[in-house]
């Protein structure tokens, strides 16, 4: 099967910052609609989803990388991931002001949270109890990455210390415009007990040889949920409605400094039709239910990131972007 063509993938990512009187800012709407969430696509100079967040917002504001930061609750994972077309995902990142400006912002309105449109965004900002004061207090009780740490701490350390929220990379080698990434498709299924479904891959796969996974695959010229369904009828013989899927969680992935990005979709599926079976042993060797609390070794590591987000609520995660 060929590769997906990264570059029909549209990703949106919007900033929701939060003022602290849990008001979120809003913009004028190009289209001349109600006033809207800053957001832009994901493009050239955006190291991560999240750097594409904060450059709409400073974009479309007189706030600079500095006036912001990392939410204690969220850090910099997306508050929302949601499919808004076939090839089209929006990422929600919830920021704090770091100091409230000095002037109003002109064209931009606050809104309090219960007020913005989005039922889904508002159950999950309710659910992270944002409340516009980030909580430097909170770092012994996370493993953070260099740049998380020094972005709360900056917050704490006062107006004086200003240094860009997300720096921008170097570009891989042979970089030219936008980096394209390659889109997976993978199927979240749990049994009546709770198990989770996965496969032990043959010793020759090319990706990840003798190691547990998901059902995966990479989509042709067609929607990821297409893919989805195509992939597991032709692996397993499972038949599942379009309709019974849901994006359950994301992961981007960078394997190396000159390997092309990945956004691993995970799609949870809630009804199918079938037992899984080999349909492709030189592919698979074994189909097998997985407690969650016993995954098997060794197993995809973002695989294994995804089935920890999904038990935990979260949307999201990134693996290889940043040094340990």
């Amino acid at each position: 099967m060929s590769a997906f063509a990264p570059g029909s993938a549209r990703l949106t990512c919007r900033a929701l910052v939060v003022d602290r009187e849990g008001r979120a800012l809003h913009v004028p709407d190009a289209a001349g609609g109600p006033a809207v969430v800053p957001g832009a696509r994901a493009g050239e100079g955006d190291r991560t989803l999240l750097a594409a967040a904060v450059r709409a917002v400073t974009g479309r504001t007189r706030l600079a990388p500095g006036d912001l930061c990392l939410t204690p609750s969220l850090l910099g994972a997306p508050v929302l991931v949601e499919a808004t077309g076939p090839a089209d995902y929006e990422f929600t990142f919830a920021l704090y002001l770091a100091r409230e400006p000095t002037e109003p912002l002109p064209g931009a309105d606050w809104l309090p949270l219960d007020r913005l449109e989005s039922a889904a965004l508002r159950e999950r900002l309710s659910a992270a109890g944002l409340d516009g004061r980030p909580k430097p207090d909170m770092l012994h009780r996370l493993r953070l990455s260099p740049g998380t740490r020094e972005l709360i701490l900056r917050h704490a350390a006062g107006p004086a210390v200003r240094t860009p929220l997300v720096p921008r990379p170097a570009k891989a080698p042979d970089a030219g415009g936008t980096e394209l990434n390659i889109v997976g498709v993978h199927l979240y299924a749990e049994d009546g007990d709770g198990r989770v479904l996965l496969g032990l891959r043959h010793p020759d796969s090319a990706f990840a040889g003798s190691t547990w996974h998901f059902l995966a695959g990479h989509c042709e010229r067609e929607s990821a949920v297409a893919c989805l369904v195509r992939e597991a009828h032709e692996e397993a013989g499972l038949v599942i409605d379009p309709a019974d899927v849901e994006l359950a969680h994301v992961v981007h992935v960078l394997h190396g400094p000159s390997a092309r990005p990945r956004l691993q979709l995970v799609f949870r599926a809630h009804r199918w039709q079938g037992t899984p079976s080999l349909r492709e042993p030189d592919k698979c060797l074994d189909w097998r239910w997985w407690d969650a609390d016993g995954l098997p070794e060794p197993l995809v590591p973002y695989a294994r990131a995804a089935i920890d987000g999904i038990r935990t609520g979260r949307a999201y995660s990134e693996m290889g972007w940043c040094p340990a």
